[in-house]
């Protein structure tokens, strides 16, 4: 008997994002390493203790677009390795940052494709 496909709980894609980016978070600005970004969020690795649906600002540059300042909410948070990989999700974006990640999903999903 074949298992059921379970549907995605993402609404959009994600790609890697091995950049560096800040958080604030309780008056503190922490340096950290990105994960993956998508329309909706990005996640990111921190030895820093966050609580569940912490409000913080995170700062991030996308290749070839722009630099932002966007309100969060934390999703989710996975332990392992020493640190946290953190989920986040945007609480409310600008088109224009929603069309750069876009637009950057779509070149990294067309660069992994042209490695095939």
């Amino acid at each position: 008997m074949k298992d059921p496909v379970l549907p995605s709980r993402r609404k959009f894609p994600r790609k890697i994002f091995r950049k560096k980016l800040t958080f604030l978070c309780r008056g503190q600005a922490t340096v950290v390493e990105g994960v993956e970004i998508g329309e909706g969020g990005l996640s990111f690795k921190s030895d820093f203790v966050l609580d569940e649906n912490q409000k913080i600002i995170v700062n991030f540059f996308i290749s070839e677009g722009d630099f932002f300042s966007v309100r969060t909410t934390l999703k989710n948070k996975k332990e392992g390795g020493g640190h946290f990989v953190y989920g986040v999700g945007f609480d409310d974006i600008s088109i224009a940052l929603k069309r750069q990640i876009r637009a950057y999903v779509a070149r990294k999903s067309n660069a992994s494709l042209e490695l095939v």
